[in-house]
C-alpha cells in the first residue's frame, strides 16, 4: 500500500458525518496532522468536508500544496494580494463588511483566503475555492492548528546557509525553473528572500545592485579591499558585485571612497543599478548595472561613478532592445557611423553648445579643422546639429551608440 494510502487508512474516525461543527473538525484533523499526514492530505479531507477545493500559499504567494494534489507551475498567487488578505484576516478576520478577501492565483482560480499562524509563526494562507458560504468558512478557519502542526515539520530541519557569492549569483539568475541543461535548478523567491535575509539583505524592500570595477594592476591589493568592505560581494576577477539600500547614490560614494582608501584613488568605478522590490525583479537591476559599469569603464571624463539615477538618457535607453537601438543609430548616425573622429567631433560640439573654440581646446584641433569637420557632418547627415530638435536626436544616437558599445564589449 502506498504512503498515501497507508496515512487515508489510518485516519481517525471522525464522530459526527456530516457537516460537523468546526470544534470537532479541528481536533479531528489535528490528530490527522499528528498521525503523519502533510499538507496534501490535510487539503484534501478540508474539501471533502466543505465541498471546495483548497490551496495552501506561502506569504510570497508561493503554492506550498493543493487538495486536488495537482501542484505544477502557474498556481502561485501574487505576493501583494496575498499579504492584503493576511492583513486584513489579522485586523478582524475577514475583509470589508465581514468577507474573507480574495485572492485570484497566476491561473485564474480564486478563493477567499483563511489566515494560517500564530503569533510569531506565519506560513501564509488557505484559500478555500469561491463562492464561499459561512459554513464553509468556518470548517477552513477550524484547519488552520492542523496546518501549523505540519508547518513545525517542514520547519525542523536547519535552514541551509548560502554563502553571499551563492546568492548574488542567484539573484543575477533570477527565480524560477531549471536554468538550463546541466545546471542545477534555480532557487524560488521565498528561498532567495531568506538565503538574502541571511546576509542582511531585505529584497522586500527597495534595493539596488552595485557594480565595481578595479583599473589598477594590485590584484591581491584588490582582493584585499573587498575583503574589508562592511558588506558582502561576488568576486568576479576585476569586477565585484554587491546589493545596495537606502540613499543609493550616497551609498555609492561611500563605497568607492572606502576602495579609494585602500587600492589608491582613482583605480575604482562604482555603478548602481535601478531601485527594484523583490527578488524576481534583482536579475534587471544586475543587467543594468552591467551596461552602465562597462559604459562608465568606455567613458573618456575619468567619472568614478555612475548611479542610475544619474545616467540621464540611459535611464531610458537601457529598456530598449538592442535592435531598436541599432536602427535608431543606423538612422540618425548611419553616415558617419565608422568615422570615430566625426563621432568625436560632433558629441563635443554638442556637448559645448556649438562653440568651436571650447571644441578645439577639448580635441586638441585647430578652429579651421573644428570648422571642416561640422561642415562635413552637416552634409553626410543631412541636418543642422544645433537645430533643437536635431541636436535631441542626435544626442540620443550617440548615446544609444555607446550603449550598444557596452554590451558588445561584454
Amino acid at each position: 500500500m502506498s504512503r498515501s494510502g497507508e496515512l487515508a487508512a489510518a485516519r481517525p474516525r471522525l464522530a459526527v458525518a456530516a457537516a460537523p461543527p468546526p470544534a470537532a473538525f479541528a481536533q479531528w484533523l489535528a490528530e490527522l496532522a499528528f498521525g503523519g499526514a502533510g499538507w496534501p492530505e490535510l487539503l484534501a479531507a478540508v474539501a471533502e468536508r466543505t465541498g471546495a477545493a483548497c490551496r495552501l500559499v506561502a506569504e510570497t504567494g508561493e503554492l506550498l500544496a493543493d487538495s486536488d494534489g495537482a501542484g505544477g507551475p502557474g498556481r502561485d498567487a501574487p505576493p501583494d494580494d496575498v499579504r492584503r488578505a493576511l492583513a486584513a484576516g489579522r485586523a478582524g478576520g475577514a475583509g470589508p463588511g465581514g468577507v474573507p478577501a480574495t485572492v485570484r492565483c497566476a491561473d485564474g482560480w480564486t478563493g477567499r483566503a483563511v489566515a494560517v499562524g500564530a503569533g510569531p509563526r506565519r506560513i501564509g494562507a488557505l484559500l478555500v475555492a469561491e463562492p464561499v458560504s459561512a459554513g464553509q468558512w468556518e470548517l477552513a478557519a477550524a484547519a488552520t492548528t492542523a496546518l501549523l502542526i505540519e508547518a513545525v515539520r517542514h520547519e525542523s530541519p536547519p535552514p541551509v546557509v548560502r554563502d553571499a557569492p551563492t546568492v548574488l549569483r542567484a539573484l543575477r539568475d533570477g527565480p524560477g525553473g531549471p536554468a538550463g541543461s546541466g545546471s542545477p535548478p534555480r532557487l524560488g523567491e521565498a528561498e532567495l528572500l531568506r538565503a538574502g535575509a541571511a546576509h542582511g539583505w531585505r529584497l522586500d524592500q527597495p534595493h539596488a545592485v552595485a557594480g565595481i570595477a578595479y583599473t589598477g594592476e594590485q590584484q591581491r591589493r584588490w582582493a584585499s579591499a573587498l575583503s574589508w568592505l562592511d558588506r558582502p560581494v561576488l568576486a568576479e576577477g576585476r569586477l565585484a558585485w554587491t546589493l545596495l539600500h537606502g540613499d543609493v547614490e550616497r551609498e555609492v560614494t561611500r563605497l568607492r571612497a572606502r576602495l579609494d582608501q585602500i587600492v589608491g584613488p582613482g583605480q575604482v568605478r562604482v555603478v548602481a543599478g535601478p531601485l527594484v522590490t523583490g527578488p524576481a525583479r534583482t536579475a534587471a537591476s544586475f543587467r543594468d548595472a552591467d551596461r552602465l559599469l562597462r559604459l562608465l569603464l568606455r567613458s573618456s571624463d575619468g567619472r568614478p561613478e555612475l548611479p542610475f539615477g544619474q545616467a540621464g538618457l540611459a535611464q531610458v535607453l537601457l529598456a530598449v532592445p538592442d535592435e531598436r537601438l541599432r536602427w535608431f543609430v543606423h538612422r540618425h548616425l548611419g553616415p558617419i557611423a565608422h568615422r570615430d573622429d566625426l563621432l568625436r567631433t560632433l558629441d563635443c560640439w554638442l556637448a559645448t553648445g556649438g562653440s568651436r573654440q571650447a571644441v578645439s581646446e577639448r580635441l586638441h584641433l585647430h578652429r579651421n579643422s573644428v570648422g571642416y569637420r561640422v561642415g562635413l557632418i552637416k552634409r553626410l547627415l543631412g541636418v543642422d546639429p544645433l537645430d533643437p530638435q536635431t541636436v535631441a536626436v542626435l544626442r540620443t544616437a550617440l548615446v544609444a551608440r555607446e550603449l550598444l558599445a557596452a554590451s558588445e564589449a561584454g
